[in-house]
């Protein structure tokens, strides 16, 4: 087994150099690469030297703006190289002491192809709460309030009630891919127009592909592996989707997910390991 530590980056830099430090504690610097996925100029710079100073690798990627972009120029690095399985990490969130041999370790233990962490840690600004928990936060809340249109607010209630219904396992209908293998990484597309919950999607595909028994999605509810931090301002979560058009974002989640997939999604529940 032979992992990758991929890093995206997000975020500020005190952000990044604390990812990057957490990932450092638990492997070599060639079991690590950055990549750079922005249409900030000067942040790629930044960024840029701020990696090589680390001595780790960095790999610079066309970006649209887009979450899905980056992540698809991840997964595609991944698959140019040797590695079995990658961990990949935003640049402004950290993983834990120890995370990436227990996440090892529970791959090859229970023979999975993607590991979906849910129930895991959220940092806000006064407060360390879980990720379900965020999204009835005072603070989650008022940033939502701050950035969307008054008009759109229903919409988007509608087009998340509607994601749940289809993907709920474990009353939690967002799963982290903290560590995916190379046949499950072959059959990963994020979608690139979404301004947001691009991984949800993903999830999905994964889920029917588990069913199918093309791959083996498991779950583990831990909070002993990776931090979400949300104390940055300018998160996608809370400016670029509440700011996107809900019928628009609404159409494209949906677009290629027809009728009888989301029966099937309905119709069973990811083991959680």
């Amino acid at each position: 087994m032979k992992t990758l530590v991929a890093i995206l980056t997000s975020g500020k830099l005190e952000k990044l150099q604390r990812c990057i430090d957490s990932a450092l504690l638990q492997v070599t610097s060639s079991e690590i690469v950055v990549i750079i996925n922005t249409l900030d100029e000067q942040y790629e710079n930044l960024a840029s030297a701020l990696v090589a100073k680390n001595g780790l690798k960095y790999v610079i990627t066309e970006s649209n703006g887009s979450p899905g972009k980056g992540k698809n120029a991840l997964i595609k690095y991944f698959l140019s190289t040797d590695s079995t399985h990658v961990i990949p990490i935003d640049g402004d969130d950290y993983i834990y002491p120890d995370a990436i041999s227990k996440l090892k370790e529970l791959i090859v233990s229970s023979n999975s192809d993607v590991l979906g962490l849910i129930n895991g840690l959220c940092k806000l600004p006064d407060s360390l709460v879980t990720f379900p928990e965020m999204f009835s936060s005072s603070y989650y809340l008022s940033k939502f309030r701050e950035n969307v249109d008054p008009k759109n607010s229903k919409r988007f209630d509608y087009h998340t009630q509607k994601i749940r219904e289809v993907s709920i396992e474990h009353n939690n209908f967002f799963n982290r891919f903290v560590i995916v293998s190379r046949n499950a990484a072959e059959k990963i597309q994020y979608d690139e127009h979404l301004h947001a919950a691009e991984d949800v999607k993903q999830g999905l595909f994964l889920k029917l592909l588990h069913q199918e028994g093309t791959i083996k999605y498991s779950l583990i509810d831990r909070q002993d592996i990776y931090l979400y931090d949300r104390t940055n301002d300018e998160s996608v979560m809370y400016t670029s989707a509440p700011r996107a058009n809900p019928r628009t974002e609404m159409t494209q989640f949906w677009c290629d997910i027809p009728e009888d997939m989301i029966n099937r999604l309905k119709s069973f529940a990811l083991e959680c390991i």
